[in-house]
């Protein structure tokens, strides 16, 4: 998170545009990566960059993007999107979490573990992103809130290495 980006995020939630159209500016730049990179052209001039923009950019975000553009920010986007995504969350009291596993957890067992990142961070919703990673060998590795938790097979196997090494 760098400070510019959080600043163009804060306006972005500011302007009150709806998380839809948001979404949508954001799936273009995923989608077509050889926009932003047009964009951060420096040879490509500002006017072009403007036709650019009126053309794929939904009605509500052009005149961020443009502003966002003529700063040269624009290598910045992805992160101002991630940015407020977060300010949303926090807004919403939500926080949000990566899981990794092996086997993908029942129902009850998220939301248990819901219930503990509620608890643990003082939020009202907790929102779960799900990969799988075979490499834990079992279990799961949960990341929210900066803070890592190592449930897996492959992290108790590593500090029972680190005991037996210390001896």
């Amino acid at each position: 998170m760098t400070v510019t980006a959080v600043n163009y995020a804060k306006t972005l939630y500011d302007l009150s545009v709806s998380r839809k159209v948001i979404q949508n500016t954001k799936e273009i730049f995923r989608k077509v990566p050889e926009l932003a990179q047009s964009l951060k052209n420096p040879l490509v001039p500002f006017e072009i960059k403007e036709k650019v923009i009126d053309r794929v950019i939904p009605e509500e975000m052009k005149s961020f993007i443009k502003v966002v553009c003529k700063h040269h920010r624009i290598d910045l986007i992805e992160e101002i999107f991630e940015d407020y995504e977060e300010l949303c969350r926090q807004h919403e009291k939500t926080i949000h979490a990566v899981m990794r596993y092996v086997t993908a957890p029942k129902d009850a067992q998220l939301d248990g573990i819901r219930a503990f990142l509620c608890r643990e961070f003082g939020a009202q919703k907790a929102e779960i992103e799900m990969i799988e990673d075979k490499s834990l060998i079992g279990g799961f590795v949960l990341l929210a809130g900066g803070s890592e938790y190592d449930w897996s097979l492959r992290g108790r196997y590593r500090k029972l290495e680190q005991k037996l090494t210390r001896r």
